[in-house]
């Protein structure tokens, strides 16, 4: 059965802005309730395109649909950006940490004491992460169970693809500037080092990009939403 339905699918589909996965699979669970209403429509007497046009009516108009998709869309990516950042940097702590305690550090210097601007950049980047890190935890916290207690404006969405942005930023920055000014040899292999870094920072920045686009405020459906909310108030 299609017809009708994947018309209105479509319609819907071309207002959704984000992941092209997760648009994919809510589009997906959309049609097949329709599919599944139009279906009883026609076990209980209908022919096939009445039973699509009435399962397509009591749905609702495409515009409206998209608009409260859009938000439950939106949050979703926050949140995978959020969790991605989390990920990345802890990551990074973790085998910042593990690297130090193994002497790492040490054998990467080739025994050559690192320079005070080394040494405070550093901790100055450690500091950096940490708070990015917990900023992380927030982010995702509220984009996971705030919604049951907080209207999740998609400026809030908006700000943790800059965040995730911020982060990538800044930490290519120091990377350079840790690479320039490690002692002895230790630049060249950090610099190679960095290349999962490098990855990292590019899927993150994909996340990031795609919240973006899906917190991104559109005249049609900020009005689509107005419609929604006041008829949800009546």
């Amino acid at each position: 059965m299609s017809g009708l339905i994947d018309d209105h699918v479509s319609a819907i589909g071309d207002r959704l802005r984000g992941s092209v996965r997760l648009r994919a699979d809510i589009l997906a669970e959309i049609r097949d309730g329709l599919v599944d209403a139009a279906e009883a429509y026609q076990r209980a007497g209908l022919t096939g395109p009445e039973a699509q046009r009435k399962a397509v009516r009591e749905f609702g108009p495409a515009r409206q649909i998209a608009a409260d998709l859009q938000h439950v869309l939106a949050v979703a990516q926050g949140r995978r950006t959020a969790l991605l950042l989390f990920v990345v940097l802890g990551a990074q702590y973790a085998g910042s940490e593990l690297f130090g305690r193994t002497g790492g550090w040490q054998q990467l210097w080739e025994g050559v004491p690192p320079g005070p601007g080394y040494l405070w950049l550093a901790r100055a980047t450690d500091v950096f992460s940490g708070l990015a890190l917990v900023a992380a935890v927030v982010a995702a916290v509220l984009l996971r169970w705030g919604l049951r207690h907080f209207d999740i404006r998609l400026a809030a969405i908006r700000l943790t693809a800059v965040l995730a942005s911020v982060v990538v930023g800044v930490g290519m920055v120091c990377g350079a500037l840790l690479t320039v000014l490690a002692p002895g040899d230790g630049g060249v292999r950090v610099l190679v080092g960095g290349v999962g870094w490098a990855v990292s920072s590019a899927l993150l920045l994909a996340s990031a990009r795609h919240c973006w686009l899906a917190a991104a405020e559109r005249p049609d459906l900020r009005v689509a939403t107005r419609v929604a909310r006041s008829g949800a108030s009546r």
